[in-house]
C-alpha cells in the first residue's frame, strides 16, 4: 500500500494561494486613480521629420482627457483622443483614432495601476490590445501600444519628455 505524500498537496495549495494573491495585488484599484496625476502636461517625442505631442488634462475627479498630435513644422494633425475614466470599480483607457470609424468604442480596462505607470488591455480587441504607460522619472514617460491589424502584429513605443517647467 502506497503512502500519500502530504507535502505535494500542501505545496499545491500554497501555490494556488500565492498565485491568487499575486493576481489580486496586480489589480488596478480606483483608490489609486491619483497616480495618474503624473500625466498632467505636454509630453513630446522628437522623430526625424516631426514631433509627436501628447497633451493630458484632468477634467474632473474621475476623468482624464488626452490628445496625441503629429507636428511637422507649423502644421499639426490630431492622431487620437484619449479618455481615462473611473467607472464603478474599474478604470478604462479609451482611445479614439482620427479617421477611424468604429461601431463600438475601444475600452481597455486598466489592469495594473502603480506609481510608476499603468497597463490597460482587452485581449479580445485587435488593435490596440494592450497599452502600457511607464514613468521612467518625473520628466520621462514611455508609452507602448500593442495589437494586430490585418494579421500583422504591431507594436509602437513612444519615448516622451515633459515639455516646459
Amino acid at each position: 500500500m502506497a503512502t500519500k505524500q502530504w507535502y505535494n498537496s500542501s505545496c499545491l495549495i500554497i501555490l494556488i494561494l500565492l498565485a491568487g494573491s499575486l493576481r489580486a495585488a496586480a489589480q488596478a484599484r480606483v483608490q489609486d486613480f491619483k497616480y495618474l496625476d503624473k500625466l498632467e502636461g505636454t509630453w513630446v517625442m522628437p522623430t526625424r521629420s516631426s514631433h509627436v505631442v501628447e497633451i493630458w488634462r484632468k477634467t474632473n475627479d474621475s476623468t482624464w482627457q488626452g490628445k496625441t498630435w503629429r507636428v511637422v513644422g507649423a502644421d499639426s494633425a490630431l492622431q487620437q483622443s484619449i479618455q481615462l475614466t473611473r467607472s464603478g470599480n474599474d478604470i478604462y483607457f479609451m482611445p479614439a483614432y482620427e479617421g477611424q470609424k468604429t461601431v463600438t468604442p475601444i475600452r481597455l480596462r486598466v489592469r495594473v495601476l502603480k506609481p510608476i505607470g499603468f497597463v490597460a488591455e482587452d485581449l479580445q480587441q485587435a488593435f490596440p490590445r494592450k497599452i502600457t504607460y511607464r514613468f521612467k522619472d518625473a520628466r520621462h514617460l514611455d508609452a507602448r501600444i500593442e495589437g494586430s491589424r490585418d494579421g500583422t502584429i504591431e507594436e509602437y513605443i513612444f519615448q516622451y519628455s515633459l515639455s516646459g517647467n
